[in-house]
């Protein structure tokens, strides 16, 4: 554990960070997109790992966290809300 955080929480968090930053700079436009891609891309990875998603493909899973299948619900969710006009 990293400073009381579990491995599979602190990975979602480092995902959500990634999608987030690459998300705002393909999609963001204002200062203000940036927190709310980040919490979104971390409600899509909440998602992905709660709900169990899982791709029938036989990849690696590190900490139990289905990383392909959460980055693809923190994209999805995320161009959802770049087309909201926030």
């Amino acid at each position: 554990m990293i400073y009381g955080l579990a491995p599979a929480m602190f990975l979602m968090l480092l995902l959500a960070t990634a999608c987030a930053t690459l998300g705002y700079v393909l999609l963001g436009r204002r200062w203000r997109h940036l927190p709310i891609f980040w919490l979104t891309a971390f409600v899509g990875c909440l998602l992905a790992y709660g709900l169990g998603l899982r791709l029938p493909l036989a990849l690696p899973q590190p900490a139990e966290v289905p990383v392909l299948e959460a980055v693809l619900l923190a994209w999805i969710l995320m161009i959802i809300v770049s087309r909201l006009r926030v």
